[in-house]
């Protein structure tokens, strides 16, 4: 232990001397010994030696990782030479960015080449300190031979883990040309294992048609909650997936969704539905009509369609299916029924692989 004493001769000035007998003479008194020296006697003063302290801190600091905190303690000697401090304790703190207060998270012993390393968890957003020799109460009093040494950070921003859950695209199928909205919520993994929403991270909306090559199609931000609702054009069948990108450098790990596969038909509308006449005699006939339409993107009549059409009588909640009649090459339907009782007539075209299901408005007609 290097440990330097610089003795001070202090002469009692007093007008008259009077010297002390040499029974009464006082004792020399050492560093460590807390009682005063008696007037008169030589008095010891201590010179604590310079010290340096470095720390260690990874550039990318991953939320729920253990990561090593590395340093070196040096003392200089009388002769201005550094050399390495062993067998001391340091006090590594943190500073959450969530709170006014630094906490001791670790205490690394050097070793005989004045090296220490500690591995400590990642929480989050904060700052690092070490220090050496700074707390007079709780160390040996060899520590007192020092000067105290400190060594910091600023605040570091952390990495979070990120995942995707409840992706969905929908309608599933839906009209081309129509809307498809893609839902879902971004959480964070903290380091205790737990999910927090993940507001602000960017959200990217991709599409593939085989399930492989991707492209992107929207971004998004989270609201605080996590979740994102992206609305985009239908244009074609394919496959949907959300994903989180390292957009914001080492703020989040990349993390996808699920794949969604949307099917996307043609869309169709019955134009010019009608039941006539109305009101109708009882017994007479009622015709059912109208015009089934198909988009492509541009409307062309729908020849060879089946139509469904279906009745509900007055007082009822139930329909009835009555018929199903295939349309003309023009697109129209109709068919005729007996006028029998008070009700709704309505036209369902329940659509196919390549078309989307389509019905009108029910009609009602008043049978006397």
């Amino acid at each position: 232990m290097r440990r330097m004493l610089a003795l001070v001769a202090a002469l009692a000035v007093a007008s008259p001397v009077t010297a002390a007998p040499a029974h009464a003479a006082a004792p020399l008194r050492v560093p460590g010994d807390r009682a005063p020296a008696p007037t008169g006697s030589p008095l010891i003063a201590e010179q604590r030696l310079k010290t340096r302290l470095t720390m260690n801190v990874p550039d990318r600091l991953l939320v729920g990782e253990r990561v090593p905190v590395t340093g070196r303690l040096e003392s200089q000697d009388l002769d201005g030479t550094w050399g390495p401090l062993a067998g001391k304790r340091l006090d590594l703190r943190f500073n959450r960015s969530s709170s006014p207060d630094w906490n001791t998270i670790a205490a690394p012993v050097t070793d005989a080449d004045g090296y220490y390393s500690v591995r400590v968890l990642v929480v989050e957003n904060g700052a690092w300190a070490i220090d050496f020799a700074n707390d007079p109460v709780n160390l040996p009093d060899d520590y007192n031979s020092y000067e105290t040494a400190y060594a910091h950070t600023d605040v570091r921003q952390v990495t979070h883990r990120t995942s995707i859950s409840g992706f969905n695209a929908t309608p599933e199928p839906v009209g081309l040309g129509g809307t498809m909205r893609a839902s879902g919520t971004v959480m964070f993994t903290m380091a205790d294992g737990t999910k927090r929403p993940a507001g602000g991270a960017t959200v990217r909306l991709q599409f593939s048609t085989d399930g492989k090559a991707w492209k992107d199609k929207a971004a998004q931000s989270p609201g605080g909650d996590g979740r994102f609702a992206v609305d985009v054009k239908a244009e074609r069948d394919g496959y949907w997936r959300a994903r989180v990108p390292d957009d914001d450098g080492y703020l989040v790990v990349p993390s996808v969704s699920g794949a969604d596969y949307v099917d996307v038909r043609y869309r169709t509308y019955i134009h010019q539905f009608n039941a006539s006449p109305e009101p109708v005699r009882k017994g007479a006939a009622i015709t059912v009509k109208g015009l089934l339409y198909r988009y492509m993107p541009a409307g062309k009549p729908g020849p060879g369609a089946p139509v469904s059409i279906y009745f509900k009588a007055k007082g009822s909640s139930t329909w009835t299916g009555v018929a199903v009649v295939r349309t003309a090459s023009n697109g129209w339907f109709g068919k005729k029924f007996k006028a029998s009782k008070d009700g709704y007539w309505t036209a369902v075209y329940k659509g196919s692989s390549t078309y989307m299901r389509s019905n009108q408005p029910a009609d009602y007609v008043d049978v006397r």
